[in-house]
């Protein structure tokens, strides 16, 4: 089986076993591009590849691109239930995730309520980044590797 993933400005045409897991791909690329498994998202048609599904479950086109995206570390930090504290946790993310999804991540992982009035303060080099447009990526806020978060509600 051979596939052609796409990083940065470069592919990078992969041979494997035709019984060869996503994670297997995943493995290779990392050796490849020194990028480790868990800091890689791949990406075809817009489905997201799981890492012990077979490759061939996806029915990969060999003349289409799988997008590997470079995921990072971020930090949150939110009042305790209490109200005499503070959390502290983190996800891994992708420059190219919306708003929404990073609130959607926090619903799912941490139990945040999704709401209007769930305010996200990004505390930047600039000074506090109110982001509050579910639709804008979060690099347009500047959240990048390490960035703290601040939740408001």
């Amino acid at each position: 089986m051979n596939v052609s993933v796409i990083y940065g400005h470069q592919i990078f045409y992969v041979a494997l076993r035709d019984d060869s897991t996503v994670f297997n791909l995943k493995r290779l690329l990392g050796r490849e591009l020194d990028l480790p498994v868990e800091n890689q998202l791949l990406d075809y048609g817009d489905i997201i590849l799981s890492n012990h599904t077979p490759l061939q479950a996806y029915q990969i086109d060999p003349n289409e691109l799988i997008l590997l995206r470079d995921l990072y570390e971020i930090f949150f930090e939110a009042d305790s239930a209490d109200g005499h504290g503070i959390r502290r946790f983190r996800l891994l993310v992708h420059q190219n995730n919306k708003l929404r999804e990073l609130k959607n991540m926090l619903h799912l992982h941490h139990g945040f309520a999704i709401g209007d009035n769930m305010t996200l303060r990004v505390e930047s080099s600039f000074g506090p980044i109110y982001a509050n447009d579910d639709h804008r990526d979060i690099y347009e806020y500047q959240i990048f590797t390490g960035t703290v978060i601040r939740i408001l509600q």
